[in-house]
């Protein structure tokens, strides 16, 4: 028998305060077994409302990653059987001795692809892109200078004068150089696809 049901009995006045009393926890009781569920019930929404922000800071990391890897696209040299590409071509021959012939385009690496870098890196958020950027931030930390040395030199025209013993000097670093370069750069476009398509989005 409840203690609900014993309420509706007549019992002597003493028996009758005790019952109350023990009627009266009882009510407490079954309000406290509730109170979790309403609790739970309100905080679910404020969880979700905290998630939001997150979801949302995402996107414009994304999309500042789009951009940087956009801007990259055309620095990798596909190289594969012939008929190669002019660029391939001119690629292949600098590899093999022609230090005049290397790529200058330096220009992929200038300060306004670290301003853009810092910016992706700063905002909210830590994705396998922001990896793979620090990883060509370091790599063209490293590796720039010995590529932009040969650059500088053929564009001085100090081969006249030393009969290109200088390029000759500067060569195998600046190969180097490009190679580990390359390789940073196709790290991080397909690290940014990989993600775009994980995402549900198409890569950029």
């Amino acid at each position: 028998m409840t203690a609900c049901a014993l309420g509706a009995r007549r019992w002597p006045h003493g028996l009758r305060v005790a019952i109350a009393a023990l009627a009266l926890a009882g009510v407490s009781a079954c309000a406290g077994d509730r109170a979790p569920e309403d609790g739970a019930a309100r905080s679910a929404p404020r969880s979700a409302e905290r998630a939001l922000p997150t979801a949302e800071a995402s996107a414009p990391k994304a999309q500042a990653h789009a951009a940087i890897a956009q801007r990259l696209r055309g620095f990798p040299i596909e190289r594969g059987p012939p008929p190669r590409s002019p660029r391939a071509a001119d690629d292949e021959r600098f590899r093999l001795g022609a230090f005049w012939q290397a790529r200058s385009d330096t220009h992929h690496f200038d300060p306004d692809f670290e301003a853009r870098a810092g910016t992706a890196l700063a905002l909210p958020g830590d994705t396998r892109s922001d990896a793979a950027l620090r990883a060509l931030l370091d790599t063209v930390d490293a590796r720039l200078p010995a590529w932009q040395s040969l650059v500088d030199y053929n564009a001085s025209g100090r081969m006249r004068d030393d009969g290109g013993d200088g390029g000759r000097k500067r060569l195998p670093g600046a190969i180097a150089a490009l190679d580990a370069i390359e390789s940073a750069v196709w790290t991080y476009l397909d690290t940014v696809d990989a993600e775009f398509r994980a995402s549900g989005d198409p890569p950029p």
